[in-house]
């Protein structure tokens, strides 16, 4: 039998390879046994949240465990994000500087990130720590725009 979640891992990882104009591979990353995140072509972290609620807001708590595998990845992968399925009503990609920004994971048990879109806008996003100074758009294209940005920075730096 097949769990919700790995639906809603399966889109990101097909929005990956679909908007991404460059070979892809991905793999689990394993913390104590569980696959919480996907590590991208061996340098970015992708941890994925979803909320099966069709409509705005979306709530997406972090347990001290989460929040433990969020701080692992991000330290082996400082160039990770968070992606949060909002329903079928789209993707929402934040860094983990911006998530640091909005939620603290030493602050509460139980962090968490509240996204909310009224109709024809983009994405409100705050969390236990505060709001998003911004709007963000739907999709995870800045995943695919930091990894071409870190090979650029490679070569100029060769």
């Amino acid at each position: 039998m097949l769990d919700d979640y790995e639906f809603y891992q399966g889109v990101v990882l097909r929005r990956l390879v679909i908007e991404s104009d460059f070979s892809i591979s991905f793999r689990p990353f394993e913390r104590q046994g569980r696959i919480t995140a996907f590590v991208v072509n061996s340098r970015v972290g992708v941890y994925v949240k979803h909320s099966a609620k069709r409509m705005s807001p979306w709530r997406f708590t972090f347990t001290i465990e989460q929040a433990a595998d969020l701080l692992d990845l991000e330290h082996k992968f400082p160039d990770s994000f968070a992606v949060f399925v909002c329903g079928t009503d789209g993707l929402v990609t934040l860094s983990f500087a911006d998530l640091h920004t909005i939620v603290s994971f030493q602050e509460s048990e139980n962090a968490w990130v509240s996204i909310n879109r009224p109709p024809r806008t983009q994405y409100e996003v705050a969390g236990n720590r505060g709001e998003l100074q911004y709007k963000v758009s739907r999709g995870i294209s800045v995943i695919p725009e930091t990894m071409k940005e870190r090979v650029r920075e490679r070569y100029a730096a060769g």
